[in-house]
């Protein structure tokens, strides 16, 4: 038995059988279907009006030039549009690596959404509000938390806290005063502006919160301010910003002055802490619209690379 008989189950040689057998299109088909089609054929040939059945070849001929003729434009026509189709399409890239820290990949979205963000930001700079300082951000951030993971267990702030401090900013972002947020309908309106929704703002919060409470519990606590400084600081930082107005008493505004004093001690110690960090590690810029390409850290001596 030959291939074509075991695909559609027919003789090499279809027997003729009567018109009422087989219906006058499907006899044909069949029958050229199992025994192929004339491809010499160029016309088809008109059946003899005297014969009843025409010859095999003569429905060959005239079966196999219609279905040619019928079939090769709309053949034509789809391997024109599949030709165009293919090039005209170009790869699109939806989102890529743009640097990696010690195995943990930044995306482009995530620096895309941390600018978004950044709004959230009560005293920044839209200035400085850049890709390159974001991404800075964002590795420092991933240091932190890569030690967050391997330090003491971190208490996360209630659902109540976070909304106590949110709450508390709506005040404070410079911008939300034409939206009016200290209603929710205006504070919906902002976020709706900016392109953010409540969940994304209370994640970042609540992420902003935990890493201010390891920092503080981790340079914070050893941290001394004593009377000479911030009696200093009152006498050289603050009176001059006055610009000759009477200044508050030292005894009034010392704790303040502790409070200003103790975060840029911390700040300091944090920021030497991160390049020690980032020497020790491995810190990599893949994308250099972010900055020079390269990898810090283990393996590489030079200060270049993805370090500010």
């Amino acid at each position: 038995m030959s291939i074509l008989e075991t695909i559609i189950g027919c003789p090499m040689r279809l027997p003729r059988v009567r018109a009422s057998v087989l219906p006058a299109v499907s006899a044909p088909i069949l029958r050229a279907l199992c025994e192929g089609w004339d491809t010499t054929a160029q016309h088809p040939r008109p059946f003899p009006a005297h014969s009843a059945h025409p010859t095999l070849r003569q429905e060959r001929e005239g079966w196999g030039t219609r279905l040619l003729v019928l079939a090769a434009p709309t053949v034509l026509l789809l391997l024109a549009v599949m030709t165009s189709v293919a090039r005209a399409q170009k790869p699109v890239v939806l989102d890529h690596v743009v640097a990696v820290i010690n195995g943990s990949v930044i995306l482009d979205s995530d620096v895309q959404e941390d600018m978004r963000l950044a709004v959230l930001q009560p005293f920044s700079d839209p200035g400085r509000n850049t890709p390159k300082r974001t991404l800075q951000r964002l590795i420092d951030r991933a240091l932190i938390l890569q030690q967050m993971r391997t330090a003491e267990e971190l208490t996360p702030p209630s659902p109540e806290e976070v909304q106590q401090r949110i709450q508390e900013l709506r005040s404070l972002i410079p911008e939300c005063a034409q939206y009016h947020c200290e209603t929710d309908a205006g504070w919906q309106a902002f976020l709706t502006a900016k392109g953010l929704t409540e969940k994304e703002v209370e994640a970042h919060w609540k992420q902003r919160m935990m890493i201010l409470s390891f920092i503080q519990s981790r340079f914070g606590s050893g941290v001394r301010i004593s009377p000479a400084e911030i009696a200093d600081y009152y006498h050289k930082v603050l009176i001059p910003q006055l610009q000759g107005k009477t200044p508050p008493l030292l005894q009034t505004v010392s704790s303040r002055i502790e409070e200003i004093l103790l975060q840029q001690r911390v700040s300091s110690l944090l920021l030497e802490w991160l390049q020690s960090l980032k020497s020790e590690g491995s810190v990599s810029i893949l994308d250099p619209v972010y900055g020079q390409v390269g990898t810090t850290g283990s393996g590489d001596e030079s200060d270049s690379g993805g370090q500010r």
